[in-house]
This record gives C-alpha cells, structure tokens and sequence, in this order.
C-alpha cells in the first residue's frame, strides 16, 4: 500500500520567503578563505547574538516568516539553530586545519586557509542550500508522497536537499580557493553526487535534533570521509 499523507507546513506564515532567506544566508560563507580566522569567529559570535536577541516582535516581517509557535513563544527557533551550527562550524575550523596540517593556534590573526576551509565552507552552505532547497521543492498545502522514514518529508524534499548539497559541494570544492589546491572536476563531479545523497538523507531523517545541526555539522564529517578517500 503506497504511503501518501497530507504534508501541510505553509500554515501560518510565509514558508517561501523564509526558505529563500535561508538560502541567501549561504552567499557570505564565500567570504571565509579570504578573511582572518578572528574576524570569521568574532562576526559568527554577533550573528549568533543577534539571532538570540532578535523576536518576531520586532518587525512585520518577521511575523510574516516566523512559525505560529514562534510567534506565541516570541522567539525564532531556526535563527537560532542556524547561528549556532555555523559557530559551532568556525570553532571546529582551527581543529580542523590542524588535522590537515595547517595551524591550529586559536588566536590565530592571519587566514586559516588550506583545504580546511572547503570542509568549513561547505558545512555552511550545505546548511543553506541543502536544506533551504529541501524546504522550497518540498509540499505544499496539498497531497504528497512522504518517504518512507519520514511522514513529514517527501520525495521532492529530499531531492531538493541532494540538489542543493551537489551546488554546496561544487562551489566549495570545485572553486580555486588561496592556499588550497584544485580538485579534479571529473572527481569532484561524481564525489559530489554521493556526498549529495548522504547529506539529503540526513536531512529528511525523522531525529529529535534540530536539522540545522544534523546538517550544518554532519554534510562536512559526510564530505571529510569522501574527500579523504577519493579526492
């Protein structure tokens, strides 16, 4: 018997525009190879404050964005959420370039470059685009077929999550970076495709923890494990 259930998540509020600004909150992860390692972590800490202090309240649209729990609880959950894994990714960073052979001094003022930030960079847009993606091709007020594991995602949510994880992916590791030495594209080509599908399934996995976090933290762990074995 097919499962097909009523997937409602547009209710209350605009769910397009939020998924389109989740989106463009990818765009300054592109800035990361060229900036100071403090600058990254001192711009990560006020935009987590900020997505701390910032209420549905506040503005207009950010009733117009905000979830109808959001708004009674005077807060935005997926602000939060979003802010906190991509500080958690700029603290993993100097770790990281360390594992690689880089520095890993935490008061580093020059650029923490190398192929750490790749990981780093597509930890974040992964974030962005694959789920934001996941979101905006996932149902509407109408009947849709959920996956099998999931009764609240569908098969056009995980694939929107595998498109946009494969543009993270081509962007972060296709892209010449300072310090960092180009990848093959026919590598990056096909890497990308099962990095996409690993990261479009973390995604759409029923879990009790915020999928900002599942995978803002687990598409570069996913990437890592790639990288080192075929890239």
């Amino acid at each position: 018997m097919r499962l097909v259930l009523k997937v409602d998540r547009h209710l209350g509020y605009n769910r397009t525009v939020r998924k389109l600004l989740h989106v463009a909150g990818g765009l300054p992860a592109l800035l990361l190879p060229w900036l100071p390692y403090w600058l990254a972590l001192a711009a990560a800490i006020a935009v987590m404050w900020f997505g701390l202090w910032l209420k549905p309240r506040h503005a207009w649209w950010l009733r117009y964005i905000s979830k109808p729990a959001d708004r009674n609880r005077n807060v935005i959950t997926g602000m939060r959420g979003y802010c906190f894994a991509i500080l958690l990714l700029i603290l993993a960073w100097p770790a990281m370039a360390h594992l690689m052979g880089g520095s890993a001094h935490w008061l580093q003022f020059g650029r923490l470059g190398g192929e750490a930030v790749r990981y780093v960079m597509f930890g974040w847009m992964a974030l962005s685009f694959g789920d934001g993606l996941a979101g905006m091709l996932g149902p509407g007020p109408a009947v849709a077929r959920t996956v099998p594991w999931n009764v609240h995602k569908t098969w056009w949510g995980l694939l929107g999550g595998i498109l946009g994880s494969c543009i993270a992916f081509w962007i972060c590791f296709a892209m010449p970076l300072p310090q960092a030495t180009p990848f093959p594209l026919q590598s990056v080509a096909w890497v990308s495709a099962l990095v996409g599908v690993f990261v479009g399934v973390l995604e759409s996995l029923d879990l009790p923890v915020d999928d900002n976090y599942v995978v803002g933290i687990g598409a570069p762990l996913v990437a890592l494990l790639a990288g080192l074995r075929w890239l």
